[in-house]
This record gives C-alpha cells, structure tokens and sequence, in this order.
C-alpha cells in the first residue's frame, strides 16, 4: 500500500535480526543531529535517518519506541520528506494505534491514497476515520470519500479476495487484482486494529504476497503480526514463515537462525518447536541434502 524507500528496506532487514541484541546506535543519533543541523546535507540526511530506523527497530521499550518515531516524523517534516514521514507515521499507529496524532496520520495517509490512485484503500481509511474520530471537522467530508460497496467491510474484502482468481495469470492469480487484496487488507488492520480480523487478514495478505513473489511485502507483513498481534494464535506461525523464507528465500541462514533461536525462545512448546529445531540443524542445506537426512533419520 505504501511506497517503499530505502528506510522502509532498512527497518524491514532490521525487523529480523534478534531483538536481544542491544542497539549500538541511539548514542549516534545527537550526533548525527548536530550533523545535520550544521550541513544540511542529504547523506548527513540519509545516515540520521538509517540510525532513527535502526533504533527504533531494535528497542523493546514501548514509550521509547513512540518517542523516536515522533522525533523521526518531526525530521521529516519537509514535503521533499513526505514519503519518509508517512513510512515513520505508519509505524507509529501501529504500535499505537490511539496516539495523540492518530487522527492527522491516518487522515493525511487517506488523502495520500486518493494522490495515487487507490480509491479503494483510501475509502477504507477514510471509513475507519470517520468511525474513530466522530467529532473531528473532517469526519463530515469523509462521506463523499467512502465508496458504497464498503458498506459491509468484511463482505467487501471477502469479494476482493474471490477477485483475485478472475482472469489468473501463470502464478494462477491476477496480480492486480491481489494487489489491491493485499493494500485494502493493510489499510484495513490500520485503522481496525481492535478488529478480531485484522490480523488474519494481514496473514492471508502475506500468503498472497508470497504467491506473486513479493517477499519483502510478505516479510513485513509476517512481523507485523507478530510485533503487534502478540495474542493472535498465528503470530507464532508468523515468526517461523519469517525465518523460513530468510532461509528459502532470501539465502541468509545466518539470519534464519536468529529467528529460529527466537522462536524457541519464545515458544518452545508451540507444536513448530520441532520443526524449527530440525531445520536449524540444518540451515543452507539443499532440499537433496534435507531429504538424505530425512531418510537416515528414518532408518
């Protein structure tokens, strides 16, 4: 649903590496500032922001974590900045969806869409705005704004993903069409988060990213779940499709392991624990090789 700069490719490499490790970089952050604020340079630009999007990825602190999106979004203030400052605001209802700004955020990322094209993941926005924030002045011109069809939101989205088989390409889908699914399912856990679907349309969402090989969108959409749907009784399913396709599909066991090791951390007597144990022990082996340890196994 958002368009994605080179920050957005940081925090989600960033979002699998093990969260114990420590950040190394918020002592960097005031001086990079000073940097910044003497230069005015884009590759001075360029390095505070990496490290606002390092730190935040690697703080477990909740309060801390909304402080430096905050001051990541005051950076990006400048309308040059404006798709870095809508990727920092997105992460910040996310993590907490009732935010003082939460209003101005989702208001200007409905009107964003509507810039682009995407009538219909702004429309949802714009539902969800109006049904959050009733008193605010804006909420009367969302009216015009939200398409009919959406009157049933669930019913809408169920339609959507029928769509997605309608004329199929050699993938056996129509990828416009599963776009569209998986943009509507994002704008839709965005503004519905307390909703008891909004996770599992993010799931199914991430299937369907995987299923036209976008595996990057598939990555942040499986940490989304398990960073902010912790109660969700796929977020654990989640954390091991991520160290699986860092493995599979992205050739870096090294960073699988982390994930795994995780996984059994957190969930050692989640019925994957096995799995995920079996496949660290054989991590940057080929399926051949896997399966020659299967049979030996077996013997």
């Amino acid at each position: 649903m958002f368009k994605i700069y080179f920050v957005a490719i940081i925090l989600f490499f960033l979002s699998c590496k093990n969260n114990s490790i420590e950040s190394e970089v918020d002592s960097k952050i005031s001086t990079l500032q000073e940097e910044y604020n003497k230069t005015k340079a884009d590759s001075s630009f360029n390095k505070l922001v990496q490290a606002y999007g390092q730190s935040i990825m690697e703080t477990k602190d909740k309060k801390q974590k909304e402080i430096l999106l905050n001051n990541a979004i005051s950076l990006c203030n400048a309308p040059e900045k404006s798709n870095l400052k809508e990727i920092f605001s997105t992460e910040l209802i996310k993590l907490n969806p009732n935010v003082n700004s939460a209003n101005d955020i989702i208001w200007n990322l409905a009107q964003s869409m509507l810039v682009r094209g995407k009538n219909e993941v702004a429309s949802i926005l714009f539902k969800g705005f109006k049904e959050k924030f009733p008193a605010d002045p804006r909420s009367k011109e969302t009216e015009k704004l939200i398409l009919a069809e959406q009157k049933d939101i669930h019913a809408y989205i169920k339609s959507l993903a029928e769509r997605v088989f309608e004329n199929p390409g050699a993938n056996g889908l129509n990828d416009e069409n599963t776009q569209k699914y998986i943009d509507v399912c994002e704008s839709f856990a965005l503004v519905y988060s307390a909703d008891k679907m909004a996770a599992e349309y993010l799931f199914r969402a991430a299937e369907m990213s995987r299923a036209i090989s976008g595996f990057s969108k598939m990555m942040s959409l499986y940490d989304w779940i398990y960073q902010y749907f912790p109660d969700y009784k796929k977020a654990p399913l989640a954390l091991f499709l991520k160290g699986f396709a860092m493995d599979s599909e992205f050739k870096q066991p090294a960073e699988a392991k982390k994930i795994y090791d995780q996984f059994l951390l957190e969930f050692p007597n989640d019925s994957l624990a096995k799995d995920v144990t079996f496949l660290l022990k054989n991590l940057g082996k080929s399926d051949e090789e896997i399966l020659k340890e299967i049979e030996k196994s077996q013997k």
